[in-house]
């Protein structure tokens, strides 16, 4: 694959982390957790462009993710191996979780819009399930195949392939403790942004080295 290829993969990592990166550290002020119908169905009505830019950026951003995820996988050859199975597994189920959410949240404004509360409560409350369905299934599948293919590729330094398994033990682990005792969300969260560091580590990582690769043979004359 060509330098500029690579380049345009790590500029989807970078792009991706960068759309995530806004939708985390801007959220929408949630409402009251005892909020009834009526009230939920004023925060949604009160905040929908807030809201829809925030289904774009999880959207878009878990897109170019993916994307990302796909090739590191297809540039370290791992597309016919298992663990590249794994990971390609992963990686579009992490794409079908995160567009479930938007279409609930899509779904919540517009059941606001059309003064459907009932609706609106249920698309909203749904939305709460995917911080504990992602690191129990997708994240877990997507790190570990991830590392499996970076052990015994270049692609990458050898330090990504053990990041991204401790990655998804981590998210497995507490994915599942996560389930019984809610204060393990913090930590949840936390894996999240080391997975966006993890990202945009390997993105910047490619990109150098793709105009690195791409400057020496522009000095040396090679087309």
């Amino acid at each position: 694959m060509s330098s500029s290829h690579r380049v345009v993969i790590a500029l989807c990592g970078l792009l991706g982390i960068a759309a995530l990166g806004v939708y985390y550290s801007v959220p929408v002020p949630m409402p009251s957790p005892g909020a009834d119908m009526q009230a939920i169905g004023a925060f949604v009505n009160g905040n929908r462009e807030r809201i829809l830019m925030d289904a774009w950026l999880q959207a878009t951003g878990s897109l170019l993710a993916v994307i990302f995820f796909l090739a590191v996988i297809h540039l370290a050859g791992g597309l016919s191996t298992f663990g590249g199975w794994i990971g390609a597994l992963g990686s579009t189920t992490v794409l079908a979780m995160t567009f479930l959410d938007v279409a609930l949240v899509i779904g919540a404004t517009q059941g606001a819009a059309a003064d459907h509360l009932t609706t609106t409560v249920t698309c909203f409350d749904l939305t709460f399930v995917f911080v504990h369905i992602f690191p129990i299934g997708p994240a877990p599948a997507t790190f570990l195949g991830l590392g499996m293919v970076l052990l015994t590729s270049s692609v990458l330094p050898r330090p990504f392939a053990y990041s991204a398994l401790s990655l998804a033990l981590a998210f497995e682990i507490l994915g599942f403790l996560g389930l019984f005792w809610p204060v393990v969300t913090a930590a949840i969260i936390l894996l999240l942004v080391l997975q966006e560091l993890w990202i945009g580590a390997a993105a910047l990582y490619m990109l150098t080295q793709s105009v690195s690769l791409r400057d020496r043979k522009n000095s040396s004359g090679v087309a």
